[in-house]
């Protein structure tokens, strides 16, 4: 079977463009399955945060992006926050954490 110099040429476009298909799609996937929430800084100076969502899985972490002031030293952190669990209904408390108040302040 000899194929034309026009259709092998077909035959090599029309690969070209299902393999860009398929990395697209897979780029599509991957841009959509994790999602970046800016944070609040919080009370220190210049520091960036986010939370980042696995959105299939349900893992969270922290990404945490300070710049070096004066002698204190910067840094990029991201810090795992651990796993969603799916509730059975509106309401339902997944986790608690409990601690005594502080009695100094007053």
């Amino acid at each position: 079977m000899d194929l034309t110099k026009n259709s092998q040429r077909l035959i090599r476009r029309f690969l070209l463009i299902v393999s860009l298909s398929l990395i697209l799609c897979s780029v599509a996937f991957a841009e959509s399955r994790y999602q970046a929430i800016p944070l609040h800084p919080g009370y220190e100076f210049g520091s960036e945060k986010a939370l980042i969502l696995d959105t299939v899985a349900g893992h969270m972490w922290i990404w945490v992006e300070s710049p070096a002031i004066g002698k204190r030293d910067g840094g990029r952190y991201v810090i795992y926050q651990g796993q969603l669990t799916p509730g059975r209904e509106m309401g339902d408390i997944m986790a608690e954490q409990h601690w005594p108040p502080n009695n100094e302040a007053k």
